[in-house]
């Protein structure tokens, strides 16, 4: 692609905060307690296990409606038992010196129902864009409201932790084959938190993801499904200004004006996706997924990037539905004319 684009060069350029409602209850009749975690440089699941093992409960105990990013600045709500965290106080974590990394809890509720993946309604945006050229820049700031559609692909943090390798797919597909010693050494490799007791588990290889948090394995068998959609959706994309794109080594096909992504709305507005549970075993859960996402994208503080001298900043703030990618959306954002 010509244009240039920076995304979280600064975790603080980077901010998400869930929109989830829950129905809340006074505390006499909850069997959860809901806090809100704000977190920096964890993942959800290293979180909830920090969390869990500093409650004295299982992972599993712990309840969540959707993963959120560690590179970037996060807000989300968990579940806990109310037999394991009642009372005012809440665990503190201590932010190790220089190491950019926070996890902060704060109470936001009582209720009935532990979250669930599935429920979350979606995400709030606001976002830096670094590394802009004056012309990009300048189309965003001038219409200051897009109205944007775009492609609705699973972006490369579904298949990798930042830095490393994008192979969470693989995983997923060897534990669908039953090919446990192959699932085991693709997730040493990872880099992930997983990835280091992955490296040193000794015992029968099935045994090993059984032990693990069964939304850990379901993530990985999601990551296979999410790959196979990418490829089809981008094999439906015809239309002669798309472009092929490489993201961390992955591939990607967008086009690069509206009406080439209306065209593909029009053709295919969804297709069948698999999402997966695991209990002693995948378990499938076949749903719908639209193609094409609309949303607005609201243009706020511009100017010089103080990162990345002679080139431009903007900030952009937007909502997605739940299961939808901020940085797909704006690497389209930027591609398109």
């Amino acid at each position: 692609m010509a244009e240039t684009l920076v995304l979280k060069h600064r975790p603080e350029d980077f901010r998400v905060r869930e929109n989830l409602v829950v129905a809340l209850t006074d505390e006499t009749v909850a069997d959860q307690r809901y806090v809100l975690l704000h977190k920096r440089g964890y993942t959800t699941m290293e979180a909830i296990r920090l969390l869990a093992d500093r409650l004295g409960v299982s992972s599993r105990d712990v309840g969540y409606a959707g993963l959120k990013d560690e590179d970037g600045v996060t807000e989300q709500l968990l579940s806990v038992p109310l037999t394991a965290l009642s009372g005012d106080g809440l665990p503190a974590f201590a932010e190790a010196a220089g190491s950019g990394r926070l996890l902060r809890l704060s109470h936001y509720g009582y209720g009935r129902e532990p979250l669930a993946v599935g429920k979350l309604n979606g995400n709030g945006f606001r976002i830096v864009l670094r590394d802009l050229d004056g012309r990009t820049a300048e189309r965003l700031v001038t219409r200051r409201r897009t109205n944007l559609l775009f492609v609705n692909y699973y972006d490369t943090q579904r298949f990798g932790v930042p830095g490393g390798p994008k192979r969470t797919h693989l995983v997923g597909a060897a534990v669908l084959a039953g090919e446990w010693a192959r699932a085991r050494a693709e997730l040493a490799g990872l880099g992930a938190p997983e990835s280091g007791p992955a490296a040193r588990w000794t015992g029968p290889d099935e045994e090993f993801f059984r032990k693990l948090d069964p939304r850990t394995v379901a993530f990985y068998l999601a990551a296979h499904s999410s790959f196979a959609w990418n490829a089809r959706i981008a094999g439906l994309i015809r239309s002669e200004d798309a472009r092929d794109v490489s993201v961390d080594g992955l591939p990607y096909r967008f086009p690069v004006t509206g009406p080439g992504v209306a065209a593909l709305l029009a053709d295919r507005h969804e297709l069948p996706y698999t999402r997966y549970s695991y209990e002693d075993g995948p378990v499938e859960h076949p749903v719908m997924r639209p193609t094409v996402v609309q949303t607005l994208v609201t243009v706020g503080d511009h100017g010089a990037d103080d990162a990345f001298p002679g080139r431009q900043a903007v900030e952009v703030s937007f909502q997605l539905p739940a299961g939808c990618y901020a940085t797909t959306a704006l690497r389209q954002l930027i591609a398109q004319r």
